[in-house]
């Protein structure tokens, strides 16, 4: 367990911050958490105080130049626990197309400006949040969680999975190309349950199988998206940093 008024920490690297309004969102509940804690960073509440070792890190946003990547390290030295929270930081924004430098891109950048990479390419993450943003209740069962010691366990089922808890219509049989099949659950599949076809913003599930649901898709004659074939050497890869 950590020990009392652990020292906490809550940074931001290249992102909107979506995933640090969820926290504000918490309102009074936030606020009770955080005066369990010693906040030692969190710019949007309070200043830095002097630099001192943390017992847990959350980072939000991804590592888009070398500035981020000396900062994370350094965060990752100085903390115990390490947390990546949303997309940005758990897989870089992969599964939003935020890759700045494909020139295919719908923004079409002049330039490339940005490769946008997860914090895990560079230093070891303890726990991920996935979602885009977070889910509020999610980072605060997490972090309560982590304040007693207790170990996190991530989502072991996809967002197919809620949809058939909630007793949702499949989008796919609608002909719809939605990703529920292959994407992490928890997010109680809060897009398909209003007729919108999953994205992915929470990234591959552990048993993701993208040569089946193209299958599927190809089935129920719904055009295959090009970027499932992006998906698989995504997943080969994040696979293989894991």
């Amino acid at each position: 367990m950590i020990n009392k008024k652990p020292k906490v920490g809550i940074f931001s690297l290249a992102s909107c911050e979506g995933c640090i309004v969820q926290i504000l969102n918490l309102e009074d509940q936030i606020l009770d958490l955080l005066s369990k804690v010693d906040i030692v960073d969190f710019r949007v509440l309070k200043e830095e105080k002097e630099k001192a070792p943390l017992d847990i890190a959350f980072i939000e946003g991804c590592i888009t130049s070398e500035k981020d990547v000396k900062k994370v390290k350094e965060l990752r030295e100085n903390s115990k626990i390490l947390v990546a929270l949303g997309e940005c930081a758990c897989t870089g924004g992969k599964f939003l197309v935020k890759d700045f430098k494909n020139h295919e891109n719908p923004l079409q950048l002049k330039e490339a400006l940005v490769n946008a990479q997860p914090l895990d390419q560079y230093v070891t993450v303890d726990y991920y949040l996935y979602g885009c943003p977070i889910d509020k209740n999610e980072f605060l069962e997490l972090f309560k969680n982590l304040l007693i010691g207790k170990t996190p366990r991530p989502k072991s089922y996809n967002v197919c999975a809620e949809c058939i808890l909630h007793e949702k219509a499949c989008l796919i049989e609608a002909g719809l190309p939605c990703l529920g099949p292959i994407i992490r659950g928890g997010c109680n599949a809060i897009c398909p349950s209003v007729g919108k076809e999953c994205i992915g913003c929470r990234g591959l599930a552990e048993d993701a199988n993208i040569d089946s649901l193209i299958e599927i898709f190809q089935k129920h004659k719904i055009e295959v998206p090009s970027f499932l074939k992006h998906l698989q050497k995504l997943q080969k890869s994040e696979v293989e940093r894991r």
